[in-house]
């Protein structure tokens, strides 16, 4: 579980530095069709379920203290 609450704010971080350049592409050339990928999809579903892990992680935390 310490891994897991470790690597977890890393991925949220990452997630969404690849989203804000997918969107800064997707609007310099909306041809590419960034956000409307599948993969696009799947990238935005992952960092919502780890956000809410993370945040529901942060909050179990903060009562311990």
């Amino acid at each position: 579980m310490k891994y897991f609450e470790r690597i977890l704010p890393h991925i949220c971080i990452i997630l969404s530095g690849m989203l804000l350049v997918f969107f800064v592409i997707d609007r310099f050339n909306q041809k590419m069709g960034f956000m409307e990928n599948e993969g696009t999809k799947f990238i935005i579903f992952v960092l919502s379920i780890s956000s809410v892990i993370t945040s529901i992680l942060l909050i179990q935390f903060q009562r311990k203290e």
